[in-house]
């Protein structure tokens, strides 16, 4: 049997999980795979680069979790495993909340397990400032009895037509708790402020956070695309795997009455030519007039090659034969929307029909490198709970070995979202964000210089993201999200798989973790069509 072609759209972690798991175990000899990505590097929402002077940027907060199960074994194959010192610190399971009534730091360790509600207010909110004892007594008579036997069933995904907090507080939360940072902190972390958070996916959350191994988070020893993407990418290639970087799906046909992907075209972002020893990227060339990707590699617009540049038609048969789809939901709805006869192909397809129930949001990055310590050396991992818009903020100078080494005092990151101030200009965030840092007992102020932090002078710089771009955005988990996201065996087309971080699965968030098992089971939809035994994970 002739080895069949599949062609990845998309290239992040779903697009090099899928790879490798249709290669592997057999299956290098059933599938010939490329991966188009338009981007000059891989990782998509989970890159990072590096700039001229060698310092490296990230555009989300970026770290392994306990839980991340899958991701964490195709690190190991990939020659990082997390417990090697040289790639990853671990935070020990020790989390640090700020609460803003009384502008204090709190340190809440996680219990180890459902029961485990002792070990939650001792460690925790026994020493909890900002809560009165009638506050603590509330929270753990909520914890002894609602609280744990959501933390103990498996969660109904119906409990995505209540917010978070709506459910919370109907089984008996006081409503004063909700305003805790500890319990809002839950709703920053999936993104969704100012939106209500989904119960089913905060509930999950929880769950899978108890016990000291899942609660565990692995900093980067440096950037992530070093240490997580290039070994992976890497992987993917040894295994036989083809790569193009810059090279965009701009059209797709798809039959509804073939019930298959028929052809689509592609045109090149720029001109890419590679950088040895490092597989999963390339310098880049602008074609005349395009988008330059080695000027603004994260954009906030969606990047579009000229007219002028030629597009390549890839056609059923001579060309691929299947396709996985490992697009955004927003960069799938935008492509969805080129083929012909667009009603009946997409919105009479259900699966397909799904994708414009979701929303998405825009994800903020800041990193700021400071000449002189503004953070405590103590303060470690990440601080929960800070003013919007950004709801953490870490001091990599004290995590990451390579910048604990280096001359800058401190180089502090700030993730976030929109929320309410999206109307403001990127200056106007960063600004902001600037501000409400100095205003934060644990920052020392006087060191916090926020004209030459912006006039980029005298050791202080700053890099901004504000991830807009179809391709970068999030899955906004708001209530009631659930019933829109795609069930990866549901294909819409026969020679069509989706996989992605907004797909339904066994992880609700969107995630690393969500990315790496959708690519997974996608690469076993088509390896069982072709006789071949589920890979391992």
């Amino acid at each position: 049997m002739a080895s069949q072609r599949v062609v990845i759209w998309g290239g992040g972690l779903a697009a090099l999980s899928a790879g490798i798991h249709l290669l592997q175990e057999g299956g290098g000899a059933k599938f010939d795979v490329t991966i188009l990505c338009m981007e000059d590097r891989l990782g998509g929402k989970a890159a990072s680069y590096r700039l001229p002077d060698g310092r490296y940027m990230e555009i989300g907060f970026h770290a392994v979790f306990g839980y991340y199960r899958e991701l964490q074994t195709l690190l190991a194959r990939a020659g990082r495993p997390i417990n090697d010192v040289r790639y990853f610190t671990s935070n020990d399971g020790i989390h640090l909340m700020y609460e803003p009534s009384a502008r204090a730091v709190n340190r809440l360790d996680i219990p180890k397990g459902p029961l485990d509600v002792p070990a939650l207010f001792n460690s925790g909110f026994v020493r909890y400032e900002g809560m009165s004892f009638a506050e603590k007594l509330a929270a753990a008579r909520w914890m002894a009895t609602t609280g744990a036997r959501l933390l103990l069933r498996d969660v109904p995904p119906e409990l995505d037509e209540l917010s978070f907090t709506a459910h919370c507080v109907a089984t008996g939360l006081d409503p004063r708790l909700t305003h805790k940072s500890w319990f809002k902190y839950v709703l920053d972390l999936a993104f969704n402020f100012p939106n209500e958070g989904s119960a089913y996916v905060g509930m999950y959350g929880f769950q899978r956070l108890m016990g000291p191994e899942n609660s565990e988070v692995f900093y980067l020893n440096g950037a992530l695309s070093d240490i997580i993407v290039r070994p992976i990418a890497e992987l993917y290639l040894s295994l036989g795997g083809k790569l193009e970087l810059c090279t965009k799906v701009t059209r797709a046909t798809l039959d509804p009455s073939s019930h298959r992907v028929t052809e689509f075209h592609t045109a090149p972002m720029a001109q890419g030519a590679p950088v040895p020893g490092q597989p999963d990227r390339v310098t880049v060339t602008p074609i005349g007039g395009s988008y330059a990707l080695a000027e603004a590699p994260y954009p906030t617009g969606e990047p579009a090659p000229p007219s002028s540049a030629a597009e390549r038609r890839w056609q059923l048969g001579p060309d691929f034969d299947q396709v996985v789809c490992t697009l955004p939901v927003d960069s799938l709805r935008h492509l969805l929307r080129t083929t012909p006869s667009f009603e009946r192909a997409v919105l009479e397809v259900p699966v397909l029909r799904k994708l414009w129930g979701l929303r998405s949001v825009a994800s903020l990055s800041l990193r700021v490198w400071f000449p002189e310590k503004v953070m405590p050396s103590d303060y470690s991992t990440v601080v929960m709970g800070t003013p919007q818009p950004a709801a953490t903020i870490i001091d990599y100078a004290n995590r990451v070995r390579e910048l604990a080494s280096s001359p800058w005092g401190s180089v502090v990151e700030f993730e976030g979202q929109e929320g309410l101030h999206g109307e403001l200009r990127d200056r106007e965030l960063v600004e902001e964000l600037l501000r409400t840092f100095r205003t934060l007992p644990f920052v020392n102020a006087g060191k916090v210089d926020i004209p030459r932090v912006l006039a980029q002078s005298d050791g202080h710089h700053f890099e901004f993201r504000r991830n807009t771009a179809s391709h970068l955005r999030y899955l906004l988990m708001e209530p009631g999200h659930w019933r829109h996201r795609p069930v990866q065996g549901d294909r819409p087309y026969e020679n069509l798989t989706l996989a992605g971080d907004f797909i339904a699965g066994t992880q609700p968030t969107a995630s690393m973790e969500a990315a790496v098992r959708t690519g997974r089971v996608a690469a076993n939809l088509l390896r069982a069509e072709v006789g071949l035994a589920a890979a391992s994970p």
